[in-house]
């Protein structure tokens, strides 16, 4: 019985393992980050629109934190990605001059969207940010030229940090 019991706990631990959370490294200073995110440390301030209308305009390369909305006082444009407006959430505007590869970094997480006009814009790759950077994902969109509408859902804090990048930024 003994035996029994040896074999199925040796036979379990790796699974076991691959169920325990990873554990957070410990940072004594940021990294310094390569292009197109060496700006995400600076400093800047939004509050997230409730309506696409209001939402404040994200600058290429201007990192900002923004204070979020209760996702159910966010009147989405589309329906969000993942589960519907849970947490908490908000809309924001980007310009885009020429079609371009665009990353949207988050330092927390939540579920992004980038629509233009009524249609949802499909990512092309996610990604993390370096470790100990403070960019807790990131999603790359190709976008074309004009005025988009990036939705931020399913939060679980009230503030983000969030920055558009464009790929070929000083290069």
């Amino acid at each position: 019985m003994r035996s029994v019991l040896a074999v199925l706990l040796m036979t379990a631990a790796p699974a076991l393992a691959q169920i325990k959370p990873a554990e957070t490294p410990a940072c004594d200073a940021a990294p310094r980050l390569a292009d197109p995110w060496t700006s995400w440390p600076q400093s800047g301030e939004a509050v997230a629109g409730g309506e696409a209308v209001s939402a404040p305009r994200l600058i290429l390369g201007k990192p900002v934190t923004a204070t979020l909305r209760p996702g159910d006082y966010v009147h989405f444009p589309i329906t969000p990605g993942k589960s519907g407006p849970q947490g908490h959430g908000g809309l924001f505007t980007l310009a885009v001059k020429t079609p371009a590869r665009i990353g949207i970094a988050l330092s927390e997480a939540a579920w992004v969207d980038v629509i233009k006009g009524t249609a949802s814009i499909a990512s092309v790759e996610h990604g993390h940010g370096p470790v100990c950077s403070g960019i807790r994902k990131i999603v790359w969109f190709t976008l074309s030229e004009g005025l988009h509408t990036i939705q931020i859902a399913n939060a679980r804090q009230a503030t983000i940090r969030i920055m558009a990048a464009d790929a070929a930024a000083n290069r």
